[in-house]
């Protein structure tokens, strides 16, 4: 059996290797990236963080609750049940998260197979926009669903893309003009492994061309207009 007890403990003090500790174990990041975009409910964590159980969710909640990366928050009416957030300081994670994500992209044994959560993609979008501009700017309404879940809700976000700037919001979109509605595994297999817009199933409401617009953008590294690496749809 080997020793226990943080690496401090241990007698190593860097500060890298505390903040492995906080982040590196099994069903942090998830947990954490599902509350990125904003705080959440448990039986919404069940549902988006893949594979976890409901005694374990409750165990890591409260580690990550006890390390100052989560913290219980009210919910909105009608619901009384409390919700769960990122702290301020967790939030300062998002970053590092992205840049790690980007590195992991070079991985010789990471897998493709899977899907991804609406968060998860949203995110993907986020990291992988960073040196991508589109032809001209996009605003538009996206609504995601994870259909492997048993009862698939809408997840609504806001997209703006400019050629300085994307930004993705978990929020209600009432000023866009354009609303696409797409599974959230197929909307990453479009952005990010060149599925067709056509053939995704996406409904389109309102002008199609900001949505093609978006797309073309990301899909346009996989088209070889780009000296980067290819994206395959890692989120963060």
């Amino acid at each position: 059996m080997g020793q226990r007890g943080t690496y401090a403990e241990l007698g190593d003090a860097c500060a890298t290797a505390h903040a492995m500790e906080l982040i590196g174990g099994r069903w942090t990041y998830p947990i954490v990236r599902e509350l990125m975009l904003g705080p959440k409910r448990f039986n919404a964590l069940m549902s988006s963080v893949r594979g976890i159980t409901p005694a374990v969710l409750t165990a890591r909640l409260r580690e990550l609750t006890r390390t100052g990366l989560v913290e219980p928050v009210p919910a909105s009416a009608p619901n009384p049940l409390h919700a769960y957030a990122l702290t301020p300081w967790a939030i300062q994670l998002a970053p590092i998260l992205s840049q790690l994500g980007r590195w992991a992209q070079s991985s010789t044994t990471r897998s493709d197979l899977g899907g991804l959560t609406p968060d998860a993609v949203v995110q993907a979008m986020t990291t992988m926009a960073a040196d991508l501009t589109p032809r001209r700017s996009v605003h538009i309404r996206l609504h995601l669903f994870d259909s492997r879940t048993a009862r698939p809700a809408d997840s609504e976000y806001c997209l703006r893309w400019t050629s300085e700037d994307f930004n993705a919001e978990r929020a209600p979109c009432t000023d866009a003009r354009t609303t696409v509605r797409c599974d959230s595994s197929v909307w990453g297999r479009v952005l990010f492994a060149g599925l067709a817009l056509d053939e995704s199933g996406a409904i389109i409401t309102g002008a199609a061309a900001p949505v093609r617009v978006l797309v073309r953008g990301f899909q346009a590294r996989l088209r070889g207009r780009s000296n980067h690496m290819a994206l395959d749809a890692t989120p963060f």
